[in-house]
C-alpha cells in the first residue's frame, strides 16, 4: 500500500504545480510518491561513476511523474525520474518507457537522452521504480518559442516533421508497447517489423519485443486482471473491438457493485442520468460500437499498420541548441501550433488603420497560419501517411469512439451515444 500523503509533505514527494477545486486530497494522493532520497542519489552517482552526489533538485513534474536533477561532485549531471501512483502499471510503464527511449535513440537515431540505469520494480534500495538518464541538452523550446523569428520557428517545425518521418519509417505486425527481450515481461511476442532497412529490422528483432499495452486505462481498477484485453493485438480492428469487449466484461462483472456514484466526489458537479448507472444501456452502446468498427477502419493497410509515435510532442518536451536545431526530446501533432485561430495568410488591406491591439491580433493570426501551413505542407510531402490519416473522414471519429467507449462507465455515456449517432447519420 502506498504511503499516505501528509499535509506537510517534503516538496520532493509532494505535487506542487497546481491545485484542484474538487477532491484535492485524492488528487494529491495519486501524485504523492515517497522514496529514499539518498538511495536515488546513490543510484545516480553509481550510474556515472562519480564519488558523491552533492545535490538533488526537483526540476519538473507532470500528471504522471516527477523529474529530479542530480548534481555530482565531478560536475556531471543526470536526471532521475519517479512515476506517480496514477501513472498506470508501474512495472510495464517503466520497462516500456526505457525500451522505447533506447529504440528511438539507438535504432532510429533520434536525439533522446540515454538511459543510464533503471528499475521497473520498487523492490530496490530507492523504494520506487526509477529511471536515471542523461540531462536533456539545450534550451526548452517553450521558453523561447514566442520570441523566435518566424523563419526559425518554421525551420524547427520542419525538423519536427523529419523526426516524425523517422518514427514512421518502421512499421510492425502488432499493436502494443515495446520492451527489451531480456526484461522477462509476460505476454510478449517477437517484435516483427514489416518495414524498415534490414539493419534496423535486425536490431529490433534481436533486442526488442512487443507486449501488453502500458496505457493506464487498460489497467484501472479490476481491469488490471484482464490480461486478455491488454494486447498485443494483430490489427487495428482487433484492438478497437478489444476496447469495447474489455468494458463489457468489466461492466458485467463489476458495474452493478459500483452503482453509487454519489460516493465519487468528481461526479457531484455533473449531471448523471439514470442511463449512466444502467449496465444494459452501456452494453447496448458498446455492441453498436463493435458493429460500427469494421465500416470505419480504413481498408488501405498503410493507414492501419502499427507505427510508433511520440504521445506528448509539445514544446515543453523539445530542446534546441544555439543554432536552433532540435537537440533533445523527452517524455516519450505538435502543440506549438494554435489551430484555434482564424486562418489568415495575408494582412488585410486596412491593416495600417487598425489600432495596435488589433494589429497584434492580426500578426498572431498570420504567423500561426503560416506555421500551420508550413507544417501541413511538409507533412504532406515527407509523411504522406500522416497527412492521409489527419484528413481521413473517419479518423477523428475512430479516435473519439475508442476514447468514449473506454470511459463510458467511469466518466459519462453521453459522448459515446452522441458519437454513435453521428456515425449512423
Amino acid at each position: 500500500m502506498a504511503p499516505e500523503c501528509p499535509k506537510q509533505a517534503d516538496p520532493l514527494f509532494f505535487y506542487t504545480s497546481g491545485r484542484w477545486l474538487w477532491n484535492e486530497d485524492k488528487q494529491l494522493q495519486e501524485r504523492f510518491r515517497y522514496f529514499l532520497v539518498p538511495e536515488l542519489q546513490e543510484a545516480g552517482r553509481h550510474a556515472v561513476g562519480a564519488s558523491r552526489c552533492l545535490a538533488i533538485t526537483k526540476i519538473g513534474e507532470g500528471n504522471l511523474n516527477k523529474a529530479y536533477r542530480l548534481e555530482m561532485d565531478d560536475g556531471q549531471i543526470v536526471v532521475g525520474k519517479i512515476p506517480h501512483p496514477n501513472a498506470g502499471p508501474s512495472f510495464f510503464t517503466t520497462a516500456s518507457e526505457v525500451a522505447t527511449m533506447e529504440y528511438a535513440r539507438s535504432v532510429l537515431g533520434l536525439p533522446v537522452p540515454k538511459v543510464l540505469a533503471w528499475s521497473a520494480s520498487d523492490n530496490n534500495p530507492v523504494g520506487a521504480e526509477y529511471i536515471i538518464m542523461e540531462e536533456a541538452k539545450g534550451t526548452q523550446l517553450n521558453r523561447v518559442w514566442d520570441d523566435l523569428p518566424l523563419k526559425f520557428r518554421c525551420d524547427i517545425l520542419r525538423q519536427v516533421v523529419d523526426i516524425e518521418s523517422r518514427l514512421l519509417s518502421v512499421s510492425f505486425q502488432q499493436i502494443g508497447s515495446l520492451y527489451f527481450k531480456d526484461s522477462n515481461v509476460p505476454g510478449c511476442m517477437p517484435a516483427a517489423p514489416t518495414a524498415g532497412s534490414q539493419k534496423i529490422v535486425d536490431q529490433i528483432s534481436s533486442r526488442f519485443c512487443l507486449g501488453p499495452i502500458a496505457r493506464r486505462e487498460f489497467w484501472e481498477n479490476e481491469r488490471a486482471h484482464m490480461s486478455q484485453h491488454q494486447g498485443p493485438w494483430t490489427s487495428a480492428s482487433e484492438y478497437m473491438v478489444s476496447v469495447a469487449q474489455r468494458e463489457m466484461e468489466w461492466i458485467n462483472l463489476y458495474g452493478s457493485s459500483q452503482l453509487d456514484s454519489s460516493l465519487d466526489v468528481s461526479k457531484q458537479f455533473q449531471f448523471i442520468s439514470s442511463n449512466q448507472n444502467s449496465p444494459d444501456v452501456h452494453i447496448s452502446a458498446l455492441e453498436r460500437y463493435i458493429s460500427a468498427v469494421p465500416h470505419l477502419i480504413p481498408r488501405d493497410p498503410t493507414m492501419t499498420c502499427p507505427r510508433f509515435w511520440h504521445p506528448d510532442f509539445h514544446a515543453g518536451n523539445i530542446f534546441i541548441d544555439e543554432q536552433n536545431r532540435i537537440s533533445s526530446i523527452i517524455d516519450w501533432p505538435p502543440l506549438m501550433l494554435d489551430y484555434s485561430v482564424e486562418r489568415r495568410l495575408f494582412f488585410p488591406d486596412n491593416f495600417k488603420t487598425l489600432n495596435e491591439d488589433e494589429k497584434n491580433e492580426i500578426r498572431y493570426q498570420v504567423s500561426q497560419s503560416i506555421l500551420i501551413n508550413s507544417y501541413e505542407t511538409a507533412t504532406a510531402k515527407i509523411n504522406p501517411v500522416i497527412h492521409q490519416k489527419l484528413h481521413h473522414p473517419a479518423g477523428k471519429t475512430l479516435k473519439q469512439l475508442e476514447t468514449f467507449a473506454g470511459g463510458s462507465w467511469d466518466n459519462c455515456i453521453f459522448p459515446l451515444i452522441e458519437c454513435l449517432l453521428h456515425v449512423k447519420r
